[in-house]
């Protein structure tokens, strides 16, 4: 691998030497106030840079006349033609924008020295530079309090926590629209392949965040901003190669502004590979059309796109030691453990859950889904001061996920799963005349259908009131149920003889409506600029079983927000902000109706208590920038209340009869306290280097314990008691530290390298389980771990093409470390339950990967 890293070095250099351009650099700054604007974009055509802390460019092009665009969040874009000559300088005052653009009031995306949040921006640049074949949360590591894993290592299965609230309770936006579950408000990132060939930029706001729309996150907020008739014209073409056979190639056009108004933008990218992980393959496919029309004072959008895909995936964690045995006795697992397990050893790559069928790859645990996007938007500027959008989108979700049902599968000499003799058990035999099938595959489907309306009107009373207000309606149907879906070789399952694609175990419809307003007072003058939120919504949950045409009653339930915040710019340099806000928030759905059919043999129910969760929090920040410095530190205090649990705890009907039914239980009153400090900064000592650093230091514990007590719906009183007061919250690393060194030796060529170090991460656990003797007992500390990534790459001309070429190293030092783990894990062979190393399961991270890339641009 160091050669590899060698000779691409070595290629990247000896490329310098091909062509003869020029360099364009100069300086952007904001037209009122002179600040530099850091990490403005600037393109021409298919190449392109940002601006540094102090707000400085510099690259390449060709002698001769070149279209240049200018543009930075929240500020209106600049295109302009020039005469590229011998070391040309073009510096550029850009506007913020009076006027927004109707994606920025949906999006609700912050300003730098206006908006009273924590936020930070991803630019385009970056993504093209250092995502390589990683999943998008992925990237987000390199801002302050974001925790990213790749789980199983399935492509598209990566997670996200900000602050200690997991993905479920972080909102990500795609241009304005939300993009969370509506019942359960999980991101399954595998739907949005592609979306790094279309992005603007990522901006991630950490806390309450600036969105004004009804349905606030308690983490952050993820905004995807997508290009549009803005963007320069554009054809580019990539091709990527990268480890265990991946090979992904991509076709991107932007028209730019046409004439009479029209833009057009399309991507298409496909790939495929074998994955990291053994029987993790991955095939997918990405399609995108937007199509804009500007008329006078209005602007028509729409958009599409859609990712059908299948991957394979380990969906669950494993005892340390089946990974690596001497991993774990330096976990201090003891031999006496070690001795009991029957399986170590195994490797980071190992996978249970795949084998060989017809010379093929097969995987019984895959992921197909396809979850095509639209939208429909129009904006209409009244006049300079009135502006008004309606943003129509419509999600159709068709796929599932697949998983063995019936016998057991008997395993090779490699401890994988032997198809053959499965297809063998399930041929006719005395004991089976008619060959049903002993094992199947069966899937999990989730479909559905699921179409809203967001309208925002924004006024401007005069240079420094301004209000904007506005509807957000939407309306989810989702189909659950289980199928057959491959008989192995028999003739049908069960004695019923179920057929591929017959429906069994459950089939029902979950619905949820929702209705919501929102308001918003923004105050500017001088150096304050404050605001102030409210919102209301009504939710409302339904259930049907398709199976017994059972159905329940609508279940409403209220919500309310209130958030304000403030930002004071100090000096020319420097400026500090305050946001406080409370969220009354409905729980998901599956805490409000109850669809656990594998311990009921009952139809869905209501909770037995769905009390909204009660969020508090205020937040603090500082931040500063000069010509060679910047610096961001912000402080920030949550209180979680009645936190919704992951999975809910089961209460027998009869406490005298074992066997009769188990009713699952809401447990209110789970609350947690997130509190911590986080800090970044950039440097650059010379034109030549950047040094940028992050820390985040956190202080996530829950804050229950006591004794619940309730009625089961058939009347039977129960009390449950816990005690998780002052224990850690797990599944994120409490500690984060992190630096990169970016050096461009010579125009065009840029070298990256960068390490984060995670700790304080404890395994995952639900609060409710400290019981008894376990009652404040905190859950294993999983062992700290480094982790680094380089980057490297370069731009140079051939035949009036410009050609970038890119190389990505991650884990560059093939470190073995754990990133998620599961406290006590049940399902461990053998399960201990002494909150250790030995009682846990874990994921480890993928050792290292590499891939490079081509592209032409045109």
């Amino acid at each position: 691998m160091i050669k590899a890293i060698f000779i691409s070095a070595l290629l990247l250099v000896s490329l310098s030497c091909v062509g003869q351009d020029a360099i364009l650099s100069g300086r952007i700054t904001d037209v009122i106030n002179n600040e530099p604007l850091i990490g403005a974009t600037v393109k021409a055509g298919g190449t392109g840079t940002t601006s540094d802390i102090a707000g400085f460019y510099s690259f390449s092009l060709p002698i001769g006349e070149h279209s240049i665009e200018f543009s930075y969040v929240g500020y209106k874009s600049k295109t302009l033609t020039i005469q590229v000559g011998q070391n040309s300088t073009l510096n550029i005052a850009m506007e913020s924008e009076a006027i927004l653009s109707e994606i920025t009031i949906t999006a609700d995306i912050a300003i730098e020295r206006e908006t009273p949040i924590a936020f930070s921006n991803i630019p385009t640049v970056k993504l093209e530079e250092e995502l390589a074949a990683q999943d998008i949360p992925m990237i987000l590591n390199t801002t302050p309090g974001a925790y990213a894993t790749e789980s199983g290592g399935g492509d598209g299965d990566a997670r996200i926590s900000i602050r200690g609230f997991d993905q479920r309770n972080i909102a990500v936006m795609l241009d304005g629209i939300p993009v969370n579950d509506m019942e359960n408000g999980r991101v399954f990132w595998s739907n949005w392949f592609g979306l790094d060939l279309v992005t603007q930029t990522i901006q991630v706001q950490r806390g309450l965040g600036a969105s004004k729309i009804s349905v606030p996150s308690v983490g952050g907020t993820v905004n995807i901003l997508t290009q549009g008739i803005e963007s320069t014209k554009n054809l580019r073409f990539r091709q990527e190669v990268g480890n265990n056979g991946y090979l992904r190639s991509t076709l991107g056009y932007n028209s730019g502004r046409l004439n009479h108004g029209w833009g057009i933008s399309t991507a298409l990218s496909y790939k495929r590979g074998n994955g990291w992980v053994d029987g993790n393959y991955t095939e997918g496919l990405f399609y995108y059309l937007r199509i804009d029309k500007q008329f006078g004072k209005n602007l028509i959008s729409f958009s599409g796109f859609g990712a059908p895909q299948k991957h394979g995936q380990r969906p669950f964690s494993a005892p340390i030691a089946q990974v690596d045995e001497q991993f774990a006795r330096e976990q201090a697992v003891p031999e006496s453990a070690l001795e009991e397990y029957n399986l170590y050893n195994l490797g980071r790559r190992y996978n249970s859950h795949w084998g060989y069928k017809d010379g093929e790859v097969f995987s019984t645990r895959e992921n197909y889904y396809h979850k095509p996007q639209f939208s429909i938007r129009h904006s209409y500027q009244a006049n300079e001061r009135t502006f008004l959008s309606n943003v129509l989108y419509l999600s159709i979700g068709n796929g599932g996920g697949t998983a063995p049902d019936g016998a057991s599968f008997e395993r090779d000499e490699n401890n994988q799963i032997d198809f053959g003799k499965a297809f063998e058990r399930n041929q006719p035999t005395v004991f089976n005349p008619h060959g049903l099938s002993n094992t199947i595959i069966r899937a999990s489907v989730n479909n559905h259908f699921w179409y809203g309306l967001l309208s925002t009107l924004k006024h401007d009373f005069d240079d420094s009131w301004s209000f904007s207000g506005g509807l957000d309606a939407r309306s989810y149907k989702g189909d659950h149920y289980r199928e057959v879906y491959d008989l192995l070789g028999g003739t049908g399952f069960r004695t019923e003889s179920l057929q591929v694609g017959d429906k069994f175990d459950y089939f029902y419809t979950g619905t949820v409506n929702q209705i919501g307003t929102f308001a918003l007072m923004e105050y500017k003058k001088n150096k304050w600029s404050s605001f102030l939120n409210a919102s209301a919504a009504r939710t409302q949950y339904g259930f049907k079983n398709n199976f017994t045409n059972f159905e329940l009653e609508d279940v409403g339930v209220q919500t309310g927000t209130i958030k304000l915040g403030a930002n004071y710019n100090l000096t020319d340099h420097s400026s500090l902000f305050i946001n406080t806000g409370w969220l009354s928030r409905a729980q998901r759905y599956s805490n409000v109706i109850i669809t656990n059919f594998w311990t009921n043999d009952i139809d869905g129910q209501v909770a037995n208590t769905y009390e909204n969760e009660d969020i508090k929090a205020v937040e603090l920040g500082y931040s500063f920038s000069s010509s060679k410095f910047s610096m961001n530190l912000n402080a920030y205090y949550t209180i979680w209340g009645n936190k919704p649990l992951d999975r809910l705890p089961t209460i027998a009907e009869d406490v005298g009869d074992p066997e009769s039914n188990r009713i699952p239980v809401n447990i209110p009153g789970i609350d947690a306290l997130h509190k911590g400090i986080e800090f970044d900064f950039a440097f650059k000592p010379t034109n030549k280097i950047t040094i940028e650093g992050l820390s985040s230091i956190g202080d996530w514990k829950w804050d229950s314990g006591q004794i619940v007590k309730g009625v089961l719906p058939n009347g039977v009183a129960y009390e449950y008691e816990f005690d998780a007061k002052g224990v850690h919250v797990g599944d994120a690393a409490q500690l984060q530290i992190g630096g990169q060194v970016r050096y461009e030796p010579i125009q065009k060529l840029y070298i990256t390298f960068r390490s984060t170090y995670f700790d304080d991460n404890y395994a995952n656990f639900q609060p409710e389980t400290l019981q008894g003797s376990d009652g404040g007992r905190d859950s294993w500390r999983i062992p700290s771990y480094t982790i680094s990534t380089f980057h490297t790459g370069y731009t140079f001309n051939a035949k009036d093409i410009k050609w970038n070429i890119r190389f990505n190293l991650l884990n560059v030092f093939d470190s073995y470390y754990i990133t998620d783990a599961t406290n006590n894990d049940d399902f461990n062979s053998p399960a201990f339950r002494d909150f250790d190393a030995k009682s846990a399961s874990v994921f480890f991270g993928q050792g290292r990967r590499w891939t490079m890339s081509l592209q032409a641009n045109f």
